[in-house]
């Protein structure tokens, strides 16, 4: 099995995702909408709100086959799998006239599947995960700063400073780069930034107002 993103409606990641949860079983079929916690100031206070982390984006574990992937275009919302050849696919079952059961060449071993859907890379799919707790969302992580130096004391980022481009240290708010599909997407992410005291390092967390 491997992982794959699909290209939805943006604001329509859950609704198509309960539509794969009915329809097909997790054994199968696995997928997740990753999001991540950020802070918003109104009226003065500030409150935790979950985004998505990809808007537009779905992410799925699967083993995929042309049933498949004909399955998952009869999604309500769908709009294509993300980065495939699968014209080639179409193409290929016009010619044959096999359309109307993709199963017919899926018994054979002629076709390489790789060369019709293009996968989520491990490096890339092993990095998001990571950053996702088991409902994968994207918590937010205490730091320290000290003299432009960012240090990560726990949560998602610990370890994982070399990601992190910029920091708004009013805003509660950390710009970190994730690789996704060859590139490099900027994401905010949420931050607690703790200040040291005279007894050594102390969670509390600086005044921003």
């Amino acid at each position: 099995m491997s992982w794959y993103a699909l290209f939805v409606e943006t604001g329509s990641e859950d609704i198509v995702q309960k539509c794969l949860r009915i329809q097909f079983c997790q054994k199968d079929l696995y997928s997740c909408v990753p999001k991540r916690l950020v802070p918003e100031k109104k009226g003065g206070e500030f409150y935790s709100v979950v985004k998505t982390l990809f808007p537009g984006y779905l992410l799925i574990n699967t083993k995929m086959t042309p049933t498949m992937y004909y399955d998952l275009k009869k999604l309500p919302r769908y709009y294509r799998l993300l980065r495939n050849s699968t014209f080639l696919l179409d193409k290929l079952y016009r010619r044959s006239q096999t359309l109307s059961d993709p199963r017919i060449i899926e018994g054979t071993d002629i076709y390489n599947y790789d060369d019709f859907f293009n996968k989520i890379e491990e490096d890339e799919i092993r990095q998001i995960l990571q950053l996702c707790n088991h409902e994968n969302i994207i918590e937010y992580s205490n730091v320290i700063v000290e003299n432009s130096k960012v240090t990560v004391q726990s949560g998602p980022l610990f370890g994982l400073e070399g990601i992190i481009k910029k920091l708004d240290k009013r805003k509660r708010r950390a710009q970190i780069a994730i690789n996704f599909f060859g590139g490099e997407k900027l994401i905010e992410v949420g931050i607690e930034v703790l200040v040291p005291d005279s007894q050594g390092m102390s969670e509390i967390r600086e005044n921003f107002g």
